[in-house]
């Protein structure tokens, strides 16, 4: 990118500065020059919006200060265009959603939960970004929605998940594409999911197949409960065709350990995506194990199985306060072990509805990350430190639910041999 001459206002906090200076962003990040003291470089994943209006640009920060450029002369238009593109494409790189395959892109409003104005919406194979012109962005995965609305006499798209509606309007003759191609995208997501089920449990009958295929969807969670009502062999099959014989020892002694009858298994498809591959985790070895494997996001199986396992109690009377996630694909490097509720609400863990929505918000984050492990486990300090990772933290930092998550994270038991991992586990579980 080219440099830009304007004037600036830097506000909020104890101190204010403004003056003359130059401008220069690019893919990453924007450097703004004072004509008198230091510069000041910020990660455009920092920016909470890019706001142009009235021959101003308004660029507030996550600090809660905030620049404001003025006087840009003719390129007012070249910088605007050209920066909110760019705050716009990182937005979706600290969202993890880079290396997704892109389907289109929309230009409307949005409204979700009393938070509304226009947005760029972009549509991925199996997720949907929005990116508004003045609040944070955020993303949804396809595989999460229950249903779409096309309101023909509104020009209205309506998305439901859950009790979460999610509503786009002001897209003129687009809002009927919108809504197609996110139906196609469930479509396409519901065919490769019954297909996979089908190789995964040959012995249901079409009817069987399609009762899973509603609960175990791609992506998702199911409990091992429900899908034992549909056939009782279920939860064998999974057990036999979505765990490696590799990691068969320490899928069974992980269920010795489990809570009778409160189970889930889910998966999601690998698929060959057509943008940029997940830089850090395909350039860096994985320190789930010793032998510095790559991560499952770099090498990963067309499926990637799993298995989230809350553990028995010790006094039998209620789950342990600790779920375990056994990816059991030849992918997994390691059992990740979370805290489910607040250890002061250890004791609602008894309603099976408290585990169920534990479990599922789990498994929601570890969806919105494309079931990355880094930006899980990492500490807060490597996170912050390490360049490769700074978009993990970016995420960490403006996620409230991958925060949650990474405060609940316990440990990791490395599947180096499995007396190691068990005497891991073993400490892991001490200290939970």
């Amino acid at each position: 990118m080219s440099d830009f001459q304007a004037k600036f206002q830097y506000a909020g906090g104890a101190g204010a500065q403004e003056g003359a200076c130059r401008v220069h962003f690019d893919a990453q990040s924007l450097t703004l020059t004072p004509e008198n003291g230091a510069a000041m470089t910020f990660d455009l994943g920092d920016l909470d919006a890019v706001s142009a209006a009235d021959y101003e640009i308004r660029l507030p920060i996550y600090t809660g200060k905030a620049i404001v450029l003025r006087q840009l002369g003719r390129a007012f238009d070249t910088v605007a265009h050209d920066l909110t593109d760019a705050y716009r494409n990182r937005a979706v790189q600290c969202m993890l959603l880079e290396d997704m395959q892109e389907v289109a892109r929309f230009n409307g409003n949005f409204d979700l939960a009393g938070a509304s104005g226009p947005a760029e919406i972009r549509l991925y194979k199996s997720n949907l970004a929005v990116l508004p012109a003045a609040s944070a962005a955020f993303q949804w995965r396809l595989a999460d929605l229950d249903d779409v609305k096309f309101d023909s006499s509104a020009y209205a798209v309506t998305l439901q998940s859950g009790e979460a509606r999610l509503k786009f309007t002001k897209l003129a003759r687009r809002t009927e594409e919108l809504a197609e191609k996110i139906r196609e995208g469930m479509n396409a997501l519901a065919t490769s999911t019954a297909q996979a089920l089908h190789g995964m449990l040959p012995f249901l009958d079409p009817d069987q197949l399609q009762a899973c295929g509603a609960i175990l969807r791609e992506g998702r969670s199911a409990s091992l409960a429900k899908l034992t009502t549909i056939h009782k062999q279920i939860p064998t099959a999974l057990a036999k065709n979505a765990v490696d014989k590799d990691l068969k020892p320490y899928y069974d002694a992980l269920a010795a350990k489990a809570a009778p009858g409160l189970g889930y298994a889910g998966f999601k498809l690998i698929r060959s995506e057509g943008g940029a591959s997940d830089d850090a985790d395909a350039a860096e070895k994985d320190d789930d194990n010793a032998t510095g494997a790559m991560d499952a996001d770099a090498d990963a199986p067309e499926t990637l199985y799993w298995f989230l396992l809350p553990l028995a109690g010790r006094s039998g009377s209620a789950p342990a306060n600790v779920v375990a996630w056994e990816a059991s694909s030849k992918s997994g490097r390691a059992t990740y072990f979370f805290r489910m509720v607040e250890p002061s609400q250890a004791a609602t863990l008894r309603d099976p509805a408290v585990v169920d929505a534990s479990v599922r918000r789990l498994n929601r984050v570890l969806g919105m990350m494309n079931f990355r492990r880094r930006p899980i486990y990492l500490s807060d300090d490597e996170l912050a430190m390490d360049p490769k990772f700074h978009r993990y933290a970016i995420a960490a930092r403006r996620i409230a639910e991958v925060r949650e998550v990474r405060a609940s994270f316990l440990g990791r038991a490395a599947h180096t041999s499995l007396d190691a991992w068990q005497k891991q586990v073993e400490s892991i579980l001490t200290k939970a």
